[in-house]
C-alpha cells in the first residue's frame, strides 16, 4: 500500500508539473495585441483585409481610445468612396463582439468601395467603455442615445478620410440595429463628406413581446427630431420577419423620421427569409444587394459602378 500510495503521488505530481508546463507555454505563446494608430501588419487576402487601430474621443475626456477596426479595400491606389459599417448592441459580453459583415463588407469591396468595420469603445478589444447608450433602459434618453452612439462613427470617418487611397468626400455609412440608430445621430452632424446613410433594422430600445425601454413614444419623438435635423439621403431596410422591428413599428419608425426630414428616406420592407433581424450580419447580399446598388447610383458616387466580375 505504501509503494502504491507513493507511487499514486509522484504520478500526481508529474501531472501537475505537466499540467504546469503546458500553462507556462500557453503564456508564452499567447500573441499580444499591438496596439498603435493606423494599420498593423499588411493587407491580405482578395479583399486586401487589415486590422486597424483608429483613435477616439471618450466623451468628457480629453485622452483618446483605440477602435478594433478591420478595414477592406479594392485593389490599386484609389481614392475610393468610404462604406463604413457599424455594429448593433448584444444585451451583454461586449468583450466578446467581433468585427462580423465579412461578406457585406467584400459586396461592396467589388462594387468598388473601400470598407471600415470599426468596433466602438468598450466592444471587443477597443479600448474605453460601452458609451453608446444614455440612461438606463427605464430613463433611456433616445435622442442623446443617438448622438453618443454616432461619436465614434464620426471619428472613424474623420481618420479615414485622411488616408490616401479614401476619397473625402464620398462616404458612407451602413448602420445595424443600434449602430443604424448611430447612424441617424451622424446624419444629424453631417460631417463634411458623408453622402448617404444605409440603414438595416436600425433603431433601439425595442426588445421582444412589445417592451420599449422608457417607454414607444420616447422612441417616435426622438426619431421625429432626428428627422427634422437629417439633410442626408436615406436608405432603410427592415425584413418582414423582424422580431426587433415588426412591420408596424418599423413603418411608425420610418414615418415619425421621414415626415419632417429635409432629403428623401426610402423604405423597402424586405422578404421574410428566418433570419429576421439578423439577415444583414448573416450575409444574405441576395435578398439586398439589387436595392442597396440602385441606391448607390442614385448617389452618384463614383465607386457605384461595380467591376465586371460582380453579379448581383
Amino acid at each position: 500500500m505504501r509503494i502504491a500510495s507513493w507511487r499514486l503521488g509522484i504520478a500526481t505530481i508529474v501531472g501537475l508539473a505537466a499540467f504546469s508546463l503546458w500553462w507556462i507555454s500557453v503564456v508564452k505563446i499567447a500573441p499580444t495585441i499591438e496596439r498603435r494608430t493606423g494599420p498593423i501588419g499588411l493587407p491580405h487576402g482578395t479583399y486586401n483585409q487589415q486590422l486597424w487601430w483608429i483613435p477616439a474621443h471618450s466623451h468628457g475626456e480629453a485622452s483618446l481610445r483605440l477602435l478594433e477596426t478591420i478595414v477592406y479595400r479594392p485593389a490599386g491606389v484609389g481614392p475610393f468612396a468610404l462604406v463604413v459599417i457599424y455594429h448593433g448592441k448584444p444585451a451583454r459580453n461586449f468583450q466578446a463582439v467581433r468585427p462580423g459583415f465579412e461578406t457585406a463588407a467584400q459586396w461592396f469591396v467589388d462594387h468598388g468601395f473601400a470598407v471600415a468595420v470599426p468596433l466602438r469603445q468598450g466592444y471587443g478589444r477597443s479600448q474605453g467603455t460601452a458609451n453608446d447608450m444614455v440612461g438606463s433602459c427605464e430613463t433611456m434618453d433616445y435622442l442623446a442615445t443617438a448622438r453618443a452612439a454616432a461619436r465614434d462613427a464620426e471619428s472613424v470617418i474623420s481618420f479615414m478620410q485622411q488616408q490616401s487611397f479614401i476619397d473625402p468626400r464620398s462616404v458612407i455609412i451602413v448602420g445595424h440595429s443600434h449602430g443604424g440608430f448611430g447612424a441617424l445621430g451622424v446624419a444629424s452632424d453631417a460631417p463634411n463628406g458623408v453622402v448617404g446613410i444605409i440603414n438595416f433594422a436600425g433603431g433601439t430600445g425595442s426588445w421582444k413581446h412589445e417592451h420599449f425601454c422608457n417607454g414607444r413614444d420616447k422612441l417616435i419623438a426622438a426619431l421625429s427630431r432626428l428627422g427634422a435635423e437629417n439633410k442626408l439621403p436615406q436608405i432603410w431596410l427592415y425584413a418582414l420577419d423582424d422580431e426587433t422591428f415588426g412591420p408596424p413599428l418599423a413603418r411608425e419608425m420610418w414615418s415619425a423620421y421621414s415626415t419632417n426630414s429635409r432629403a428623401r428616406i426610402l423604405f423597402v420592407a424586405l422578404p421574410a427569409t428566418g433570419e429576421g433581424h439578423m439577415l444583414f450580419p448573416n450575409g444574405n447580399t441576395a435578398v439586398w444587394g439589387s436595392t442597396v446598388q440602385q441606391f448607390l447610383v442614385q448617389l452618384d458616387v463614383r465607386a457605384a459602378v461595380p467591376r465586371p466580375r460582380v453579379a448581383d
